[in-house]
């Protein structure tokens, strides 16, 4: 049996870190305080650690949010996918990272409202090709998804795009990453400043649909940029 490889993320490092702090904390109060005031020290330390993990894993977060097109293209194969996940909990989705190895074809598993979406991850200096695709088709079955995505920096040969097709399989390629940076810039600007659209600029308005309330875009059907309704408004999707 294949050994399986778990991945070492930076939110799990910092976990990890911690935790670490954490028990070297408890273990200095035990040996120089006893038991005095034992739980009271406890609920502290956890509460001020919970505190500072995630103060800096918002900056992590934010730092690789920030990261451009040429950043990107400098990444590792597993960087890459961390970026991307970073990305797509930022937009909505519920994330979950394969193991590196033995990851039956999917580098993502996203879930958002009842939709499981498979996705493949491409950091290529050369055109994915066939096998990317395969992969994720394969995976759809194991991870029971609704839909699958191959996404890259790069572009996708002609026959990757026509399997693809042939497998109801989304190709996202580099203008969409470069889509997805512009799109970052834009709400920051538009939508945070003046609650504009970022895609065409016209005013936003709250809506109501099947699962709760959203900002729409005013000029929809002919624009249907949608951001999540919630009171920073710091999700928003790509439709």
């Amino acid at each position: 049996m294949r050994k399986v490889k778990y991945r070492s993320t930076k939110e799990g490092r910092l976990r990890k870190f911690i935790f670490l702090i954490y028990c070297i904390l408890i273990g200095k109060t035990f040996l120089y305080d006893g038991y005095s005031n034992i739980i009271m020290k406890l609920i502290l330390y956890t509460v001020i650690l919970f505190i500072v993990y995630l103060g800096l894993n918002r900056y992590i977060n934010r730092k690789v949010l920030k990261s451009g097109i040429d950043k990107i293209d400098r990444l590792s194969g597993e960087d890459f996918e961390e970026y991307l996940a970073v990305k797509f909990k930022a937009l909505g989705y519920k994330v979950k990272l394969t193991p590196v190895t033995a990851d039956y074809g999917a580098d993502l598993v996203l879930k958002k409202h009842k939709e499981k979406i498979v996705v493949q991850a491409k950091r290529y200096s050369s055109k994915v090709g066939v096998e990317a695709v395969q992969q994720v088709v394969a995976s759809m079955k194991y991870y029971d998804a609704d839909k699958s995505i191959v996404i890259t920096n790069n572009y996708f040969t002609e026959n990757a795009k026509i399997l693809a097709k042939c497998n109801s399989v989304e190709l996202l390629d580099r203008k969409y990453l470069y889509q997805l940076l512009e799109m970052d810039s834009k709400f920051r600007t538009r939508y945070e400043d003046k609650k504009l659209c970022p895609r065409c600029g016209a005013k936003l308005v709250v809506r109501e649909g099947k699962y709760g309330k959203f900002y729409g875009c005013e000029g929809y059907p002919n624009c249907n940029f949608t951001v999540n309704f919630d009171d920073k408004a710091k999700s928003y999707n790509l439709k």
